[in-house]
């Protein structure tokens, strides 16, 4: 069955009305220092399979618990124990810190460098950077031009009977939008709201 494209369309209007001039922007990746960087992947790890809601209330706590991102006392740390964390995930705890000390080891500039040249591919490299992690990440980070197969994208792509990468492609091109920002109209509407436009 070929993707309703009507629906598509009043979905992305409906979620462009609310929003209004109010959406995400991504970073500058070229004025990306390193505890933006990590930063944003402390919030990416922590935000998978959460709520919004849920880390941001918490991401203070998370950041002053990792040193207030400071990767040379990060990588100084023997270890971290999640109990002590406003978010107990231990696996998630040990990914962030795990990724830390493979980026120490190798040198910002240098890592940095690999993301400019491989992207999502240098992401990947990283601890708990799946499919929907690593496209958050380079979407942030001004990387690349692409949406985030989280799970109010995918409810979007379900309503209009398409796939994301349909749905984004096809919006991108109907609106001259960027995926980023059918992504941000999309995400932001869903997450405010709880449900689909």
């Amino acid at each position: 069955m070929p993707m309703d494209r009507a629906k598509a369309k009043q979905m992305l209007k409906t979620a462009r009305e609310y929003v209004g001039d109010d959406v995400f922007k991504p970073m500058n990746f070229e004025k990306v220092e390193l505890r933006d960087f990590l930063r944003q992947y402390l919030w990416v790890i922590y935000v998978s399979g959460f709520r919004n809601a849920v880390v941001e209330k918490h991401i203070g706590g998370l950041r002053e618990a990792f040193c207030n991102l400071d990767l040379d006392r990060i990588v100084a740390m023997d270890g971290i124990d999640a109990q002590t964390l406003p978010i107990r995930n231990q696996r998630k705890a040990d990914a962030f810190l795990n990724g830390c000390r493979m980026i120490h080891d190798e040198g910002w500039p240098t890592f940095k460098e690999r993301l400019r040249t491989r992207r999502r591919e240098a992401l990947r490299e990283l601890p708990w950077m799946g499919q929907a992690t690593e496209r958050h990440m380079a979407l942030a980070l001004g990387i690349e031009d692409t949406e985030k197969p989280d799970t109010w994208i995918k409810q979007c792509a379900a309503k209009c009977s398409g796939t994301v990468d349909q749905m984004v492609t096809f919006l991108s091109k109907e609106f001259e939008l960027t995926r980023q920002e059918v992504d941000a109209y999309l995400w932001q509407y869903c997450s405010k709201n709880q449900r689909v436009p």
